[in-house]
């Protein structure tokens, strides 16, 4: 891979021999040389800058030779001017060409192969000195704040120098405090940090500056973004928010203390609303909250619904990542344990900065060339169109480590190798080449390339969402060293106290089991009973903050079990999140049950009310025991007299159910035969239609003969003085088959036929109602001899009649049709004799298809006729007071 990229800028010379086009020389720029698993190369000179990746990072590791593939290939190249096509096997001479080379001495292997080291001199580039820094920057501020836009106060301009000296200040001593560790390994503080400081300092304008407290409190809290955003626990916080402080005090004396540590200290570039982007602070929480519910409502009505608690925290990491996606080159590495809203934040803040968001999509079989596919369409997008984008990756999105080899490509320099074809290249230069022009530069190709990649890289903003368990946030920053030095890290920590709280009410709202903390002092447990009553009390709160206490003590358990056991529990706002959808499901569950119980419980009561009531009634009146006796006594007669009756009916019953049981036997046997005779029915209907089918083409194409003939024809033809042989014999199969009674004529000699044809209309009729389905078995006989003469064809005898065609040509058409009405005849009636047994045994077959159903259908109607008692059964009502039926 790297050899085919170095060999991509060159071009094929005489013989063997390569080099860069024309008489320039080629210089190829290789950065990071001793990082295990990046390797970049920019060529320099008159083409565009491209950095060159290897797509196969462990080829970049030592083999089991001790070697590193591309440290030898370069070291071959240097040592002998050469390398080997590696299709052919053969030698390439490559001329004109030389490196420049650097690498990082705080990361990677620290060295490189002796061997290709000899061939480079090298220079060691320290850390620029105080002065050097205090002059760079301090011009930069400067020549800011003495804008003659802003028309800042003298008082403003004069703390320059302080806000320099100060970051100098905090830079070398978070550098000496936060060293990198294996848990640590982000703690990296390099001139990009300190560059980063300045850059915010440089949003500012005179509506955000009106007084020399308002800078001192942008630089704290950009000092706050770019190297309190990266520390990973409240102790280091704690330390670095004392540093900033003793800073402030010591560089700052005579500007009030209490106003520079006003709460809170955040600048946005959404201050002032939505859509006007100016880098303003934010007076308080409460116009912060309005401002982002407000972006939120419109999110979710404009793109997709999005479910957010905005406590404190989370509008923070919002004015974090907006800030982020609003700086020039803006990328982010959002790091926190799953479930803590790095996704849906991102999406919020892009949606502030109206960024579009593309995420990729993996499925079966994705890899790098669909990765590829992806970021060549938000290049172009973003080159071409000039559209924002924000390209958000998470964890689960990388799914083969290779993934983010051109993610670091794409932080670092903005260019991925071999991310298009050259066509595609040349379609990109030809359109940027009239925007180049514009902007007055030559349009050349190494410009017309630089202005699209410097294009991609302002539009284009990457958020990778990492989780910062385990190892591998570590290693792949080893690996892939710009995921960390080119992008701003902001860190998720634990939702605090207030959080959980807040997320917690937000979702038992939601739950109506609960009581309402606005309604009245005092509510029954169930509003349909009067017995039980308790206190009301804000039990969502309740609730919430028990949810929280849970949550936290489960924290601090899992730190006390990591120093005891040494093993890790993860407690993540996901499975805080499940802990209240859990609670809320099953409080839903349990307050159905309960309800279900309360019912129950009010029902009995309810009897046992009406109970008491009755007997209460019975003890208050006169009653006559006698009387009940005597209407006991009468009862038990008519019910006797109802027994007697039952029984007599229980016995009808019995005998009829038997006949009953008898014919539905016979009805059961007679349907049997009905499906039998039915399915045999089917059968032969089947049978005949099949014949019958193939009997009908002779049959049409007879009428079809018949249909086509007419007298003219017919008389055309008997006019004939002597025809050919074939037409005689078509008029003697003819006056066969119209022999009356099957008598044969034994004259069937031409003249004769001319008799059979004297009357016209009498013969022509005689052909179209010609009884085919009874042909005489003489006849069928004597036609035999005629169909089996080759000579008998409709064809044949048109073919042969082609000299007299022009002097009888209606008369042989009639010869013609004749012997086709002859032919399809004879065949219609031998299928039909085929058919005519098959259609006498079908309706047979019906006819006693039909007896059968008869038969089945008395039968069953004799099985469902009515019992004779059951004609007039007694009252439903005096049946069921019967000790016997109604039990």
């Amino acid at each position: 891979m790297l050899q085919k990229i170095l060999e991509k800028p060159l071009e094929k010379k005489a013989g063997r021999n390569y080099g860069p086009p024309g008489n320039k020389t080629l210089i190829y720029f290789i950065d990071d040389m001793n990082m295990p698993e990046v390797i970049e190369i920019r060529r320099l000179g008159s083409l565009p800058s491209i950095r060159i990746t290897t797509c196969r990072p462990s080829s970049l590791q030592v083999d089991s030779y001790g070697t590193v593939q591309p440290h030898t290939l370069i070291r071959q190249h240097l040592d002998y001017s050469h390398w080997y096509d590696r299709t052919k096997l053969s030698l390439k001479d490559i001329h004109k060409c030389q490196y420049v080379a650097c690498m990082n001495p705080t990361a990677g292997s620290f060295t490189i192969n002796p061997r290709l080291q000899r061939h480079f001199c090298v220079f060691a580039v320290s850390f620029p000195g105080v002065e050097s820094l205090n002059t760079i920057y301090h011009s930069i501020l400067t020549q800011h704040l003495t804008n003659p836009d802003f028309r800042l106060p003298q008082t403003i301009v004069r703390l320059s120098s302080n806000i320099v000296a100060a970051s100098l200040s905090l830079h070398h001593k978070v550098t000496l405090l936060f060293l990198p560790t294996a848990i640590k390994s982000h703690y990296i503080f390099n001139l990009r940090d300190f560059s980063s400081i300045f850059q915010g300092l440089l949003f500012s304008t005179n509506e955000c500056l009106s007084a020399p407290t308002d800078l001192v409190r942008l630089w704290m809290h950009e000092t706050q973004r770019v190297y309190g955003d990266k520390l990973i626990d409240d102790k280091d916080i704690e330390a670095f928010t004392k540093i900033q402080t003793d800073i402030v005090k010591k560089s700052f004396e005579e500007l009030d203390e209490s106003v520079l540590m006003e709460k809170p200290n955040i600048y946005c570039h959404f201050a002032q609303g939505i859509g006007e982007p100016k880098y303003m602070p934010i007076t308080d929480w409460k116009l912060l909250t309005n401002l982002l519910q407000d972006a939120l409502v419109s999110y979710n009505d404009l793109v997709a619904a999005m479910n957010l608690v905005l406590f404190e925290d989370a509008m923070m990491h919002v004015c974090r990542i907006n800030r982020i996606l609003e700086s020039p080159r803006g990328s982010a590495l959002l790091v926190g344990v799953g479930g803590s809203g790095k996704q849906s934040l991102s999406r919020l803040a892009a949606f502030i900065s109206s960024l579009e968001v593309v995420q990729i999509q993996l499925r079966k079989g994705y890899g790098i060339p669909d990765l590829k596919m992806e970021l060549s369409g938000l290049y172009l997008k973003a080159g071409l169109k000039n559209v924002g984008i924000m390209f958000l990756m998470t964890d689960a999105q990388v799914p083969n480590e290779h993934f983010l080899v051109l993610i670091n490509d794409l932080l670092s320099t903005g260019e991925v190798p071999d991310l298009f074809p050259d066509d595609t290249v040349e379609n990109i230069l030809a359109g940027v080449r009239n925007e180049v022009k514009g902007a007055g530069q030559p349009d050349t190709r190494e410009n017309c390339w630089k202005f699209f990649i410097d294009r991609v890289r302002r539009q284009l903003k990457v958020v990778l969402c990492f989780s910062p368990v385990g190892s591998t946030l570590r290693v792949r920053a080893r690996k892939f060293p710009a995921i960390i030095t080119s992008t701003a890290i902001n860190w998720f920590h634990e939702w605090p106290q207030e959080a959980l709280i807040s997320v917690s009410i937000r979702f038992l709202e939601e739950l109506d089991v609960l009581p309402d903390p606005k309604a009245s002092l005092t509510t029954p447990l169930c509003p349909s009973s009067s017995w039980s009553y308790f206190p009301q009390e804000n039990f969502r709160y309740s609730s919430a903050c028990f949810m929280a206490f849970v949550h936290t003590a489960v924290n601090t358990m899992s730190k006390v079990y990591l120093q005891n056991e040494r093993r890790y529990n993860y407690t993540t706002p996901k499975s805080y999140l499940e802990q209240i959808s859990l609670y809320s499901k099953l409080l839903r569950l349990k307050s159905v049950e309960l309800a279900g119980k309360v019912e129950r419980l009010e029902n009995g009561l309810e009897k046992l009310k009406s109970t008491a009531e009755q007997v209460g009634n019975i003890d208050g009146t006169d009653f006559c025991v006698d009387d009940l006796k005597a209407k006991l006594a009468i009862q038990e007669i008519e019910l006797q007299k109802k027994n007697e009756a039952a029984d007599a009916l229980i016995e009808i019953v019995g005998v009829e159910t038997e006949k009953v049981s008898t014919e539905k036997a016979i009805a059961d046997e007679e349907e049997m035969k009905v499906g039998i005779i039915a399915e045999e029915v089917t059968k032969k209907q089947q049978d005949c239609a099949e014949d019958l089918a193939k009997a009908e083409p002779a049959l049409q194409a007879a009428q079809d003969a018949l249909n086509t003939l007419n007298k003219a024809n017919l008389t055309e033809l008997k006019s004939f003085g002597s025809p050919p042989g074939a037409v005689t014999n078509v008029t003697a199969a003819v006056m066969v088959l119209l022999a009356p009674g099957g008598k044969i004529p034994k004259d069937r000699s031409w003249k004769a036929a001319k008799i059979t044809m004297a009357k016209v209309d009498s013969f022509l009729d005689a052909l179209i109602n010609y009884d085919k389905e009874n042909i005489h078995p003489e006849i069928m006989k004597a036609i035999q001899p005629y169909l089996k003469d080759p000579e008998f064809e409709p064809e044949f005898i048109r073919s042969k009649s082609g000299a007299a065609a022009g002097i009888y040509p209606f008369g042989l058409v009639g010869g013609y049709r004749l012997c086709a009405w002859v032919i399809n005849i004879v065949k219609f009636y031998e299928v039909y004799c085929d058919v005519e047994p098959k259609r006498k045994a079908l309706a047979q077959a019906n006819a006693d298809l039909a007896t059968a159903t008869e038969n089945t259908q008395r039968h069953q109607e004799e099985g469902r006729g009515e019992c004779p008692g059951f004609k007039n059964p007694p009252p439903r009502d005096d049946i069921n007071q019967s000790g016997r039926l109604g039990g």
